[in-house]
């Protein structure tokens, strides 16, 4: 086992910080729904939708690393 992994259950932030942008993106997808298809506004939480689903990705990616050590 790596010794600078940090442990399982230390990575309580993270899982916190992960479930809020997922309920972000939940959000912002009903927000998205509710807009017409070309609506500017409807763009400007597309982008937002898409900056999230990455920040998710990029931390549920840094979560799995550490719980396979």
């Amino acid at each position: 086992m790596r010794t600078d992994a940090p442990l399982p259950l230390m990575n309580w932030q993270a899982d916190l910080e992960a479930d809020r942008l997922r309920t972000r993106r939940e959000e912002l997808l009903g927000r998205i729904s509710k807009l017409r298809p070309h609506a500017h506004r409807r763009l400007a939480l597309q982008e937002r939708l898409m900056q999230t689903t990455t920040q998710l990705m990029e931390l549920e990616n840094q979560l799995a690393k550490g719980r396979r050590t």
